[in-house]
């Protein structure tokens, strides 16, 4: 082969790998959006994409979620300082997020963090938050990636207006792939409002909308989301209880025009063993439909865990 020959093989050959890891950097950016959101319990909450995040009496988020729930029954003491820890293990049938060729999986999910939850009046409650995931697939390994986070919110449950909160919160995020090389970092400013239908003592309904302004490196992956949402939340049983959550967001990218309309419809089930440990189980569908065909996909999720929450 002649050196020209060679030059051309070689530089064909980097391209190919260039692309392709970039492939997998966004789908590592996509899945850690939608998966390693650092979570605790909350009477009715959901994370940055949607999910329906886990139950309990007498705690409240620890998450990005901060303005999207509220404690309906008065506790005997404010808990305002908590730790949490859980791990799940969840099956995807799309684990590159990707129109074709999709490809089944299975990964453990791993979060840790820490939040404290001053009361500031009768009506304004703050957060300050920290957190961080670790994310271990079976066989998709070169989508492995850890989170680091931290962020701060104020909630105001709005005087005679039973049932409605305004919000708004700054979140840091930092992505990494499992060689710990930086794959994106995250600015979100998050501002919202939810009204909450009672309709008796073990059940109740939760309805949302949020706006969120992005700031990202790299700035193909900056978006800005307005986002709609409805979440059902089910007693059953003092200890074992039910959510079932819809979201719509529109998702505005910063480069190509690049408009997503994602929607989410996840079932999750919780039992409470105790007053810090937590068993749950979940299912979940996510389609996307965007301007750009590369990022259209449907995936479904099926997953489970164990939590340790403790507050004091």
């Amino acid at each position: 082969m002649s050196p020209k020959l060679s030059h051309l093989a070689l530089a064909v050959l980097l391209i190919g790998v260039a692309a392709a890891r970039g492939q997998q950097a966004v789908s590592s950016i996509t899945q850690s959006r939608l998966f390693a959101n650092p979570s605790a319990p909350g009477t009715v909450s959901v994370d940055a994409n949607g999910a329906a995040l886990p139950a309990d009496e007498s705690s409240g988020s620890d998450d990005d979620s901060f303005g999207a729930q509220i404690i309906l029954k008065n506790q005997e003491r404010p808990r305002n300082f908590g730790v949490f820890s859980d791990v799940s293990v969840i099956y995807t049938n799309n684990v590159d997020l990707i129109p074709q060729g999709e490809r089944s999986d299975s990964f453990l999910s791993a979060k840790v963090g820490a939040a404290w939850r001053p009361i500031l009046s009768r009506e304004l409650i703050g957060e300050i938050s920290v957190g961080g995931s670790v994310l271990r697939h079976d066989r998709a390994v070169e989508l492995d990636f850890e989170t680091i986070g931290a962020g701060a919110g104020l909630s105001w449950l709005v005087p005679r207006t039973p049932g409605i909160i305004l919000f708004g919160r700054y979140d840091f995020m930092e992505l990494l792939d499992s060689a710990s090389h930086e794959l994106l970092q995250d600015h979100e400013f998050t501002f919202g409002a939810q009204k909450i239908f009672v309709f008796g003592r073990s059940h109740f309904l939760t309805t949302g909308v949020t706006g969120v302004v992005g700031l990202s490196t790299p700035r193909s992956q900056q978006r800005d989301q307005a986002a709609i949402q409805a979440a059902y939340h089910l007693q059953i049983t003092r200890f074992f209880d039910a959510d079932l959550l819809y979201r719509y967001a529109a998702q505005f990218y910063n480069e190509g025009d690049r408009l997503d309309h994602n929607q989410t419809l996840s079932l999750a089930l919780g039992l409470v063993a105790n007053r810090w440990l937590r068993l749950a189980a979940s299912i979940s569908a996510a389609r996307n439909d965007s301007n750009q065909s590369a990022f259209k996909y449907d995936a479904l999720n099926l997953g489970g865990g164990v939590r340790i929450d403790i507050s004091f």
